[in-house]
């Protein structure tokens, strides 16, 4: 995206709201591309019948106070080898659920972490990895990845409903890139398993046009 200098200009995103206009043009112009999914094919597994698909609002129910209800993943990832791995698991079909926020000013902090409050409290009625995505589309160059990360682990310290075991901390997945972080949380029913959340922060402050 970076190097073919894309832009998204908020004056041609029509009654869309900024979030979706922004996921949509990722996963659209991007990851759904038949030459970037080859490229993740390849970096995945040499098995040529691996497949990657990527879906936006793919629709998740979950039990809240014993009443059915919808959750809308903003970027669902399925990989058809991840139902052998975890076959033992479920017979569901496996999906990787990406949650997107856009961060620009402080009260986005606190929307960002309502999406962890999430994957904690939602007692989903199909399996749920143990792993939770989240993409921070970052508006302003002011604000760097440790900024965002110190914040968002600022309000977690204070968080009274979400049981953090480990804070955000910098994981590095590509010497080019140093914008991922890694969490850790507890889920608030059942037994109360702990899960990861992998989160990728991208400096959008030259790519969107306000």
């Amino acid at each position: 995206m970076i190097s073919d200098g894309r832009q998204y200009n908020y004056a041609d995103r029509g009654s869309v709201q900024h979030e979706d206009f922004l996921r949509n043009g990722l996963v659209n112009d991007y990851l759904a591309k038949k030459t970037n999914k080859e490229f993740y094919k390849n970096s995945i597994s040499d098995n040529p019948n691996v497949d990657i698909t990527f879906h936006s609002e793919e629709a998740n129910t979950y039990v809240k106070s014993g009443t059915l209800k919808d959750d809308y993943i903003d970027i669902s990832i399925h990989e058809n080898r991840l139902s052998d791995i975890w076959g033992e698991e479920t017979e569901d079909q496996i999906k990787f659920a990406v949650e997107c926020k856009r961060i620009k000013v402080p009260n986005d902090y606190t929307q960002y972490i309502g999406d962890i409050q999430k994957f904690a409290d939602r007692d989903f009625t199909t399996f749920r990895l143990p792993v939770e995505g989240q993409i921070a589309f970052i508006e302003k160059a002011s604000i760097t990845y440790l900024k965002a990360s110190e914040e968002i682990n600022k309000r977690l310290e204070s968080s009274l409903s979400l049981t953090t075991n480990s804070f955000l901390s910098n994981s590095k997945i590509s010497s080019g890139f140093t914008g991922c972080y890694s969490s850790k949380h507890t889920r608030n029913y059942g037994n109360g398993p702990v899960f990861t959340v992998s989160h990728m922060f991208f400096d959008y402050s030259k790519i969107v046009i306000n």
